[in-house]
Order: structure tokens, then C-alpha cells, then sequence
């Protein structure tokens, strides 16, 4: 059976993860500062194939915990799903610059820590694939096309470097057979995209498994849309 183990799972893209590959057969294992609290994941839990864990990526101690209650189980699939938006402070003139230093303590320093963590864990699967969840909206050629532009200095800056250190990731796993890729899963229904966004949730991950089928070492250090079409730098 193969594991996924998916960050940020208590909601939106991360809960539908959780539910396309629980009812494909996978053992899923769901993380989140709070999982107990979600509205739905405990349910999903008792359906079987599910199991939870409490992880705060921005926590090098929780980080370990982790690490240390998966005893080093074989993880097919690593999706560092965790971010935050945070939509104050965005502006010139109004710079929240704590909420900035959040921003990369979760959506940059929080994925590559869970990543560094848990290498050996994707290392000893059969698939060895870590997908990291980013945005168009990092992405700096798309800048001046970006659809409903803001200037979202916080969540850009934050995800663009996302892109860069998920880059380098792939460069340093490729000769031990670890792919890793990065997603823009596009303008989607949740808490973060709002109730406008053009896609649901389970549109957006059904394109990126559709993509997600190909050869691991195809699709390492490439960004890609949840369509599989390749986003610019």
C-alpha cells in the first residue's frame, strides 16, 4: 500500500488530498497544528485508511515529534501543503512586517523543514515524490498577467522563494532518485481563494493526481499548473 503524508490537512486543498487518495486505497497520513479541531478530518479518520498527526511546521520540536512517531515509515507521497495569506499589511505604506517574517516562517521555512525531516522517510518508498503547493501568484514572469493582481507582498515574496528553495531540493535529491515538483493548483474555492475562485478543490487536486501519474523523475524540479502546463519562473 502506499503512503501519503500531507501538511496542512485540516482544510481546503489538504483535506481534499486527504479524501481522493484515502478513497483510491492509500494510507493517509493527515497533519495539522490542530487536527482534532478540523470539522471534517476526524470523520474522514473513521472511514479507515486515514490517520492523523499534530505537526506545526513552524515548530523544530514538533517537526521531530513527527519524525519520531512515524519511526521511520516509508512515505510515497510528501505534500508540503502548509501556507498562510496574510491579507493585512499588504500594502506600501501599510507593511505588516511581522506578519511578512510570518509568512516565511510557514510557507518557506516550514516546508523545507518538514522536507529536510522527513528525506530518508521518501527516501525508503517505492515512489520517492515530495510535491510542494505553491501559487501562479509567486511565479515572476506571470507578474504583470496575473488575473485579479494585488500586490500581496507578503504571500508573493513568500511562495516565489518557496519556488526557488523547492529548486534546489531537486537538484540535491535528483541523484538519490527523489523527485520533487512544485504546483500552482490555480485559483481554487477555499478559506484562502475565496468564494469567487474559478475552480473547487475537487477540480484542482483531481488535475494534479491526473499529472501526479506520470514518471517521478519527469516531473522533478518543474512548476507546474494543476493542468500539468508549466508556470514561468
Amino acid at each position: 500500500m502506499s503512503t501519503i503524508l500531507i501538511t496542512g490537512a485540516n482544510r481546503g486543498l489538504g483535506l481534499e488530498f486527504a479524501r481522493q487518495y484515502a478513497a483510491d486505497g492509500w494510507e493517509v497520513i493527515a497533519t495539522a497544528r490542530k487536527p482534532q479541531k478540523s470539522a471534517e478530518l476526524p470523520e474522514l479518520g473513521k472511514k479507515g485508511g486515514v490517520s492523523w498527526q499534530t505537526l506545526d511546521v513552524r515548530s523544530g520540536e514538533s517537526v521531530k515529534a513527527l519524525v519520531k512517531a512515524l519511526g521511520g515509515q516509508p512515505i510515497d507521497l510528501l505534500v508540503l501543503n502548509s501556507a498562510i495569506y496574510t491579507r493585512e499589511g499588504n500594502e506600501i505604506g501599510e507593511i505588516n512586517f511581522e506578519g511578512w517574517r510570518e509568512s516565511f516562517e510557514t510557507n518557506v521555512l516550514g516546508a523545507v523543514r518538514v522536507a529536510e525531516a522527513l528525506i530518508e522517510n521518501v527516501a525508503s518508498s517505492e515512489r520517492k515524490q515530495i510535491v510542494a503547493i505553491s501559487t501562479g501568484m509567486g511565479s515572476l514572469g506571470a507578474l504583470p498577467t496575473t488575473i485579479g493582481f494585488a500586490a500581496a507582498y507578503q504571500y508573493r515574496t513568500s511562495k516565489a522563494a518557496l519556488n526557488m528553495a523547492m529548486l534546489i531540493l531537486a537538484k540535491d535529491l535528483q541523484p538519490r532518485g527523489i523527485s520533487v515538483v512544485i504546483f500552482s493548483p490555480g485559483w481554487v474555492r477555499t478559506d484562502m481563494g475565496g468564494a469567487n475562485a474559478a475552480l473547487t478543490p475537487e477540480q484542482s487536486i483531481a488535475g494534479m493526481r491526473r499529472v501526479l501519474q506520470g514518471n517521478p523523475m519527469e516531473l522533478t524540479g518543474k512548476f507546474l499548473s494543476y493542468d500539468g502546463t508549466t508556470w514561468p519562473w
